[in-house]
This record gives structure tokens, sequence and C-alpha cells, in this order.
């Protein structure tokens, strides 16, 4: 029985996970309280080295301009160098994940 229990967990991982065009893609499940939801925000302007003010958005219909609810906050790039100044510019689009007690996206630059 364990043996067939791994053979399907398996298998359902090879249909959540795609790959096409050297591009891989993955799907994750979670359940009700999971916590792994993410948001859309905007990058208001720079904090310090890859911490950035953010504020979110909310996305409308295709064409709508979407529109900023709440207050800035502070996220981090991490996609940027800790030790190292940012350059990601005003007005980009970024979805965020709380990781801990951080607010956290991943934008190369």
């Amino acid at each position: 029985m364990t043996d067939n229990f791994t053979q399907n967990q398996q298998q359902l991982i090879e249909q959540l996970s795609r790959s096409s065009g050297g591009v891989n893609e993955s799907s994750f499940v979670t359940s009700t309280g999971g916590k792994a939801t993410g948001f859309v925000a905007r990058v208001i302007s720079k904090y310090d080295r890859n911490h950035y003010y953010v504020r979110i958005v909310e996305v409308g219909i295709l064409g709508s301009v979407p529109i900023a609810m709440g207050d800035e906050f502070i996220a981090v790039n991490v996609a940027e160098s800790f030790t190292a100044q940012g350059n990601l510019p005003a007005g980009t689009y970024v979805i965020i994940f709380k990781i801990g007690n951080y607010y956290c996206f991943y934008v190369p630059v």
C-alpha cells in the first residue's frame, strides 16, 4: 500500500508541474489558512538597499487602471543584493508574499 501511495503522489506532482520550451512552471495547492497567497502591489519609491515602499493595488477588469488601496509599507526585493543599492524603478507592479515578518517579492533588474 505504501508503494502505491508513493506512486500516486509522484504522479500528482508530475501533473502539477508542467514544462515546455525550457521553462518550468509549477503549481501548488494549499489548504485554507495555509497563508501562501500573494497580492499585487506597486512600487512607490526606494527605502534603502533592496527595500522599497509599496502600496497594494486592486486589479480590475481588463484594460482598467489598477486602483491603489491602503497605506504604503516596506517590502524586500529578494532578487537584488542585500548589500548594494537597489535599482527597481517606481511604478513597477509586483506580486508580494508575506514570509515570516517580511513582505517579499522577486523582480530581477
